[in-house]
């Protein structure tokens, strides 16, 4: 989900529950505070690791999840920040216990969302770094963030009373009812078109999934789409597990170099699966780690073209028998 919505629906849930304006400030506090970690991921610009110093990374935890929420919520709750917010932070807002359980409240709330969406969340690092998703939302709902801009520009414009037009918040809980039905349903009616070895994931598009198996008989992945009103799509798609000129010399030391990379190790955390380009000159081989669902869903997108590359769909690296670079 988008960091408006984050913030949007802890706050509607506390107005609906009636609860005071510091407990409600401290919920919001916590629905936003995992996504400040796009504070932090330079870090690992500037000095590479496989750590989780990546946006959905560590403190989209259950236990590093708090210690934001802490921090936050302390900074925040001093009193020089709130005479700075010109009334956006609740005089009343102090750091206790009390203060402490909501803002993790909304840290939960930020998870459960996270969950939801593809890509999902790391919840036990540094125990695992499994990522755990229930694979119905996109990573970004663009319908539901418009709905969310809209209603929050709402609020702020009837500021300082923050009141909430009854009317209007049930549209918008309606609206989100109806989204999440057409994706639970799209979903649904996508896993009864193909046997078991598929996974699915959901598409930019509301109406639309997009399907992955990885077929280790013909060493490639399949991709197959599915649309809610049209049914399974014909543009079907094949990618090889890797795809490098045949005997030539090399190649398994420079992959190696390569997947000694910590930019790679978390290419390859981050992704649904990963399918390799190589090719090779002067002893130099270029690899191309891409993930085959972004590749695809990508492919003929109103997007600005390469979006997918920069960080996120694939990533590039230069390497031979005795060392690797990203490039």
């Amino acid at each position: 989900m988008d960091f408006f919505s984050h913030a949007l629906l802890p706050y509607l849930l506390g107005r609906f529950l009636r609860i005071r304006r510091d407990y409600l400030a401290a919920l919001v506090l916590g629905g936003i505070a995992p996504d400040l970690d796009m504070l932090v991921v330079w870090i690992n610009q500037i000095h590479p690791t496989s750590y989780l110093i990546v946006h959905r990374g560590f403190t989209h935890t259950f236990l590093f999840g708090f210690f934001v929420a802490a921090i936050l919520l302390f900074l925040v709750s001093r009193d020089g920040i709130k005479t700075r917010s010109r009334g956006i932070v609740t005089k009343d807002l102090q750091f206790s216990p009390t203060t402490l359980a909501y803002s993790y409240a909304g840290i939960i709330s930020h998870l459960f969302l996270d969950f939801l969406t593809s890509g999902g969340v790391p919840l036990f690092y540094p125990l695992t770094a499994a990522r755990y998703s229930a694979e119905i939302f996109s990573h970004l709902e663009i319908v539901i963030m418009i709905a969310t801009l809209l209603f929050m520009a709402k609020l702020f414009r009837d500021r300082p009373e923050m009141k909430i037009d009854k009317k209007v918040s049930a549209a918008f809980l309606i609206f989100l009812l109806v989204i999440s039905g057409i994706r639970l349903e799209g979903k649904e009616m996508a896993n009864g078109f193909h046997d078991e070895g598929f996974k699915i994931y959901p598409d930019s598009n509301l109406f639309q999934w997009t399907m992955l198996k990885n077929d280790s008989n013909n060493n490639s992945f399949l991709i197959s789409k599915f649309n809610i009103f049209a049914g399974l799509l014909p543009d079907n798609a094949s990618y090889l597990h890797q795809n490098a000129p045949l005997h030539k010399d090399g190649l398994d030391e420079a992959l190696k170099r390569a997947e000694s990379l910590p930019q790679v190790k978390l290419f390859r955390w981050r992704s649904s699966a990963v399918a390799i380009n190589a090719s090779e000159k002067e002893g130099q081989w270029i690899i191309e780690y891409y993930d085959p669902v972004i590749a695809n869903q990508y492919m003929n997108s109103w997007r600005p073209p390469n979006i997918s590359s920069r960080g996120f769909g694939s990533i590039r690296v230069m390497a031979n028998e005795t060392e690797a670079e990203l490039l």
